[in-house]
């Protein structure tokens, strides 16, 4: 099996969007979209507005629909995610903007609305991946019905047995994100259920956010930090995460023979800070076979100097190839 994954793309930056040409070149069986599909966040607004945050409701609405509506007719996008099963997971550019964890919003009244339509259009965009694009799949009016109900649920965790002994959980790191809470302790409850039934298996966490960072966006700041050690000294578990416009891949070793892996591809259609800075165009390539999983970086179409890794399904031990 082979999954591509990457996440942070913004058509205000680059409406050609190569990347996608390159990722169906590979010929995977499944893409992963890590977060940062659209920037709502980012330039240009609409007249007289400096930020999203100012804008009413509906006008709001608006602009988080056209965001979406352009990334979905974006032709190299649209190509590979009509013809190729696709998943995605959000992060904060998807779900208000730039770090809103650090003002609070997520408890702040005055955005109830504007999360409400998040949540709406985010679960829109995963419908429409989920049926490949069919017409009409994702609304085309502002006054849709199917994105104007009243208790829109999170997005939530979803699970994917790929294989029996190859399993996907797509995380929710947006919705419960409270002072050191990350996933919210139902969301971790079904993952450890999960995890739980298949013991033996290889399993892939799919996360916005990398693991260990140097700014507030990672997971070693929450408390969920110490869970997800714990669940990797028992169980073989590599996270693939986005959010931080490079690719990389680490290590932590937990001892007696135990690792916890987390690759990341980050940056397919944007600058490194977004609009400025050296362009991105990156994205990574799970190989999976009955011994190895095999990790490949790319940049511009060619291998990245992060290089190649493989795991061994066994051991859980990773070597550089």
């Amino acid at each position: 099996m082979k999954i591509a994954f990457t996440s942070c793309m913004a058509f205000t930056v680059f409406a050609q969007q190569p990347v996608w040409d390159q990722i169906a070149a590979q010929r995977p069986d499944r893409v992963l979209l890590l977060g940062d599909s659209v920037y709502i966040d980012a330039p240009p607004y609409p007249i007289g507005i400096t930020h999203p945050k100012q804008l009413a409701p509906v006008d709001f609405l608006q602009h988080v629909l056209g965001r979406w509506r352009t990334q979905l007719d974006q032709p190299q996008f649209r190509a590979l995610v009509s013809a190729v099963p696709t998943d995605a997971v959000w992060d904060d550019h998807d779900f208000l903007w730039d770090e809103s964890y650090g003002e609070g919003a997520i408890d702040k009244i005055i955005y109830k609305e504007n999360i409400r339509i998040s949540r709406a259009l985010f679960n829109a965009f995963r419908r429409t991946l989920d049926e490949r694009l069919a017409p009409g799949s994702f609304p085309s009016a502002y006054n849709d019905a199917s994105i104007n109900q009243t208790n829109e649920p999170p997005p939530g965790y979803r699970h994917r047995a790929l294989a029996p002994d190859l399993h996907l959980h797509l995380t929710d790191g947006r919705s419960w994100r409270i002072g050191k809470d990350l996933l919210g302790a139902a969301q971790r409850a079904q993952i450890e259920a999960k995890l739980a039934a298949a013991p033996a298996a290889v399993h892939l966490i799919a996360s916005g956010s990398v693991v260990q960072a140097d700014d507030d966006a990672r997971w070693a700041l929450f408390d969920d930090f110490n869970w997800l050690l714990g669940l990797a000294r028992t169980y073989k578990i590599l996270v693939l995460s986005g959010d931080i416009h490079a690719n990389r891949f680490k290590s932590i070793n937990l001892g007696n023979g135990r690792w916890l892996h987390d690759a990341t591809s980050s940056g397919a259609a944007v600058c490194k800070l977004v609009g400025v800075g050296s362009k991105c165009q990156n994205y990574a390539l799970l190989t999976t076979d009955p011994a190895t999983l095999r990790l490949d970086f790319f940049s511009h179409g060619t291998p990245d100097s992060v290089g190649a890794w493989a795991i061994d399904r066994h051991t859980w031990g990773v070597t550089s190839v």
